[in-house]
């Protein structure tokens, strides 16, 4: 059964992203936007949703001319948890792993 999650305030998040690289936020939403071509976007998006889908959550996805802005919050507490801070850990980690810069 997963945990209850609970709504992260401005200052736990702001602590959070402290060591989140390129990542900006609130307690309402976190958000990263990186710079990359068409056929990387699509196996960057690929790789994300997958790991998402291992913790049963799931960012936006905006994809741009250029650009992928991941954004994430818990839609059933209506802002940041730590779930969210996990997944953008993920995001950031696969995104390294791959090479990019942001």
């Amino acid at each position: 059964m997963p945990t209850k999650q609970t709504r992260l305030d401005n200052a736990e998040v702001a602590d959070a992203l402290a060591a989140l690289p390129g990542w900006l936020g609130d307690a309402d939403r976190i958000q990263l936007e990186i710079i990359v071509d068409g056929d990387e976007a699509d196996a960057i998006s690929t790789e994300v949703l997958r790991a998402a889908d291992e913790l049963d959550h799931h960012p936006v996805i905006d994809r741009g001319p250029g650009t992928l802005t991941f954004t994430v919050w818990t839609h059933s507490v209506g802002g940041v948890t730590g779930l969210d801070v996990t997944l953008a850990r993920r995001i950031s980690h696969l995104l390294s792993s791959a090479g990019i810069a942001y």
